[in-house]
């Protein structure tokens, strides 16, 4: 097939890889069990990391080794040739992340639509779409299992094809079984897989036990990593099943109504185009002949069925979303006359027009902040501090928790390179006494900017000169809460008395 790939789309492309690496070398996490129970466990099998620091996952060995043990052979590889900064280290596995994901996801919309006069706008879509580059490139379970089980589609298709190697079906279901074991919950999308190989490749009856034979390898090859990071006999997949299942930890931290992902895949991108999108997505999951529409159908129900619900567990959707769509608005020429009629109708038209318009600006926007500023602004001021603080000798001051640990006690000790000593003090009190204490030695203190405010201590934080994560960041939360007492949450200071 020619694909239609103009210098604009050259273009588009060369674009778009460089806003995927700046924001891979910017992405740290969006949740703390991407860094807690990966680079954590990670950092403890290298011997850097005291068992004592990780989460209660390692003891009840529910947490699957293979991206710890990825990012252990990164650490090799690195120190091996002479580069240990951690901070270095951290952020080139999300680099080779971004550019899994963003081969993945181009090839696919360029393989789907290549011959059509709108790829140049489904390209743009999948590249430059909300939370879409920043998921790309995040060695999260749930990015590393969506992208996973986009190429074992990928290839699930190819080996379906007549005359087609066995070995592509080996290949499919060695990756499904990576693709399970990075994200359990891709089970779900199995199922809707399997009924689709069913239903419309009823005869290939021989190519479904090469794949499961391929499943199993994978499975072998993990729990042989498993039991050699645990030390022990140990299959993760059930162990997650029972202490999150049967012993109900997973609802212990909230329950939500079973509509609670429809309304977030609606809103996670940018309305008013995010309901367009999703308009067009749901559409597409009704197409039992298109086996990505019926894994995410099956992905998608499931989960909306399980009692406690996090936004990050439907962002390997967020892979799928600009494809389906693109599907379901191809096969429907009322679709397309709707949409049609509906942007050029003469009495709101217009309206559509601002609202997708309005949404374009706010997600150009967010999308360079997310390419220039990590998410989690607490880790950059760990690492500003690292490279800044000069007198790691000096003991410092923190009021209510340390800069390296969270609000629930767990450290950052990987990136914690410095290991400069925080004495932590909780009473506001006993804080501002320790500060004035006469000294012949400069005291150093840590706070965030939010308790400084609310704890009526403006003195610590207003046109204060000191580190911070980011210093125009600084300067918004400083404006906003000054003015309007809108708090940035995390925003740390450290300074001198």
């Amino acid at each position: 097939m020619q694909y239609i790939i103009n210098q604009r789309i050259k273009i588009l492309l060369a674009v778009a890889f460089i806003v995927q690496m700046l924001t891979a070398w910017h992405t740290y996490f969006f949740h703390s069990d991407e860094y807690f129970q990966i680079i954590e466990f990670a950092s403890y099998k290298l011997g850097l990391s005291p068992v004592k620091v990780l989460p209660w996952e390692f003891s009840q060995q529910i947490r699957p080794s293979i991206q710890p043990y990825i990012f252990i052979g990164l650490y090799k590889f690195f120190t091996a040739i002479g580069i240990t900064n951690r901070f270095f280290m951290f952020s080139m596995v999300h680099v080779l992340v971004g550019i899994l994901g963003f081969v993945l996801c181009n090839y696919l919309i360029i393989k789907k639509f290549g011959n059509e006069k709108y790829l140049f706008i489904l390209l743009l879509l999948t590249n430059f779409l909300g939370l879409l580059p920043f998921l790309r490139c995040s060695f999260s379970a749930e990015a590393m299992g969506g992208l996973f089980l986009l190429l074992s589609i990928l290839i699930l298709e190819k080996a379906l094809k007549e005359n087609e190697s066995y070995v592509w079906s080996f290949l499919a279901g060695l990756l499904m079984a990576f693709s399970f074991y990075f994200r359990f919950q891709v089970a779900f999308a199995f199922v809707g897989l399997g009924l689709w190989w069913i239903i419309n490749h009823p005869k290939s009856i021989k190519k479904i036990f090469i794949t499961k034979a391929g499943f199993l390898v994978g499975v072998d090859v993990n729990m042989y990593l498993d039991i050699r990071f645990y030390g022990k006999f140990c299959f993760t997949p059930y162990n997650y099943f029972y202490a999150n299942i049967i012993q109900g930890k997973a609802a212990s931290f909230g329950t939500s109504p079973w509509w609670y992902y429809i309304a977030i895949l609606a809103a996670l991108t940018v309305p008013l185009l995010s309901f367009f999108l999703f308009g067009l997505f749901a559409k597409s999951l009704a197409n039992y002949k298109n086996p990505y529409a019926m894994a995410m159908l099956f992905f998608v129900v499931a989960h909306s069925m399980v009692g406690h619900k996090e936004e990050r567990f439907v962002f390997p959707v967020l892979f799928f979303i600009v494809y389906l769509a693109a599907e379901a608005y191809r096969d429907s020429l009322a679709t397309q006359r709707f949409i049609l009629d509906l942007w050029n109708n003469k009495y709101f038209g217009w309206l559509i027009k601002g609202g997708v318009g309005f949404s374009v600006i706010i997600n150009v926007l967010f999308v360079i902040l997310l390419s220039i500023e990590p998410y989690k602004q607490p880790v950059k001021f760990i690492k500003n501090i690292n490279e800044q603080f000069t007198e790691p000798q000096q003991e410092i001051y923190s009021y209510k928790q340390s800069p390296y640990t969270t609000e629930s006690d767990l450290d950052y000790h990987f990136l914690s390179e410095s290991k400069l000593h925080f004495t932590v003090i909780k009473d506001k009190a006993a804080f501002l006494a320790t500060l004035n204490q006469p000294s012949t030695l400069p005291k150093y203190y840590t706070i965030k900017y939010e308790d400084a405010m609310k704890d009526g201590m403006e003195n610590l934080v207003k046109n204060k000169k000191g580190i911070v994560s980011s210093s125009w960041i600084w300067s918004v939360a400083n404006f906003l809460g000054s003015n309007y007492h809108i708090y940035i949450p995390d925003i740390w200071l450290l300074s001198r008395n």
